[in-house]
């Protein structure tokens, strides 16, 4: 399942403990859920054994930075994936250069290209059709309260970042990753400007589309 789901994004958390413990920790179950408010979501999979680090680190103190991964970082993040115990510090095992934020606690990661200082919104369980399976299996949503971008990353209006500065990595299935270097630009339309270019178009509101109903491949039905 989560193989088909892919690429997906990987973001490194920077969280603090309650203690002022500092923890780094990478997650692919991540994404923007909004952007005026700016919103993020982070999940935490359902799993056996005593909550993640991050996980436990937002319910005490509900702050966080989201530090984008890029290729020349990709080694050092994967370091912070280790399951070090609460006492150790995955910043000194990865070698991540630690960076002061200015709206909460956790440290930003000077090697990101783009950072997000982050507040709890809400943490959300998964009531799902079967039982979770230990204490984990929620949802947090994030809510920005400060944006660093490097300085040549951005473009003059500062409102885009160059992706071949950011060279975002995304993961796939298992331990595989992708690197995001082949962009294309595909614009968007709208429905009177398609109908006014095509008036054929306007055939179609209550027809079925032959192409939808052509052969496909064979499929299996897994289930779940």
């Amino acid at each position: 399942m989560i193989s088909g789901i892919a690429p997906r994004p990987i973001g490194l958390k920077s969280t603090i403990s309650a203690q002022e413990k500092a923890n780094l920790a990478p997650f692919s179950y991540f994404q923007i859920v909004d952007h005026d408010p700016p919103v993020f979501m982070l999940a935490f999979s359902g799993r056996e054994g005593a909550l993640k680090d991050t996980l436990q680190n937002l319910r005490d103190t509900g702050e966080a930075v989201l530090n984008t991964v890029s290729e020349n970082m990709i080694e050092a993040v994967n370091a912070t994936s280790i399951d070090a115990p609460p006492d150790a510090s995955e910043r000194l095992l990865s070698g991540l250069t630690k960076a002061p934020s200015t709206t909460l606690k956790p440290a930003r990661v000077m090697e990101a290209v783009f950072s997000i200082e982050t507040k709890l919104l809400q943490l959300v369980g998964l009531d799902t059709s079967k039982p979770r399976v230990g204490s984990h299996g929620c949802l947090a949503l994030l809510e920005a309260t400060r944006f660093w971008v490097r300085d040549d990353a951005i473009n003059e209006q500062r409102k885009h970042i160059d992706l071949e500065k950011l060279r975002p990595v995304g993961q796939l299935g298992g331990v595989a990753y992708a690197r995001i270097t082949d962009p294309f630009d595909l614009p968007r339309t709208s429905w009177a400007r398609a109908t006014k270019e095509t008036p054929e178009l306007m055939d179609l509101r209550d027809a079925e589309s032959p192409s939808l109903t052509s052969t496909t491949p064979q499929e299996s039905d897994l289930g779940i």
